[in-house]
C-alpha cells in the first residue's frame, strides 16, 4: 500500500504541475513564469503542513505530492533563460518572489499544521 499511495500521490502531484503548466504557459524570455511560482508556493505551504504528520505520511505526500508537484529544475531553467536574455529585472523579481513567497508559504503551512495535528 505504501508504494501504490506514493506513486498515486506523486501522479496526481505531477499531473497538477502540467497541468498548470500548460494552461498558464510563460511565453517568452522575460515573461514571468506564474504557474510554476503558484505550484512551487503551494507546494511549500502543503510540505509545511505536512511535516505536523506521523512518518510515513510525511514521506509519501511530502515526497510523493509534493516532490512531483514543485520543481527546482524549472525554475532553474526559468531563472536560466532570463539571466541569458539579459532580463536582470525579470529574474530578481522572479528569484524575490520564489524565495519570499516560499518561505511565508512554508511558515504559515507550518504554523497551520501545528494547530490542525497537534
Amino acid at each position: 500500500m505504501t508504494i501504490f499511495g506514493f506513486v498515486l500521490v506523486a501522479a496526481l502531484g505531477g499531473f497538477i504541475r502540467f497541468a498548470m503548466e500548460y494552461y498558464l504557459p510563460a511565453v517568452g524570455a522575460s515573461a514571468f513564469p506564474r504557474a510554476t511560482l503558484i505550484v512551487n508556493i503551494a507546494g511549500a505551504f502543503l510540505l509545511g503542513i505536512v511535516l505536523a504528520l506521523p512518518g510515513e505520511t510525511q514521506v509519501i505526500l511530502g515526497i510523493g505530492f509534493c516532490g512531483a508537484l514543485t520543481t527546482f529544475s524549472g525554475v532553474s531553467l526559468q531563472l536560466h533563460r532570463r539571466l541569458t536574455s539579459k532580463a536582470y529585472r525579470a529574474t530578481l523579481s522572479y528569484a524575490a518572489a520564489l524565495l519570499i513567497g516560499g518561505l511565508g508559504a512554508a511558515g504559515a503551512g507550518i504554523t497551520i499544521g501545528r494547530i490542525i495535528f497537534s
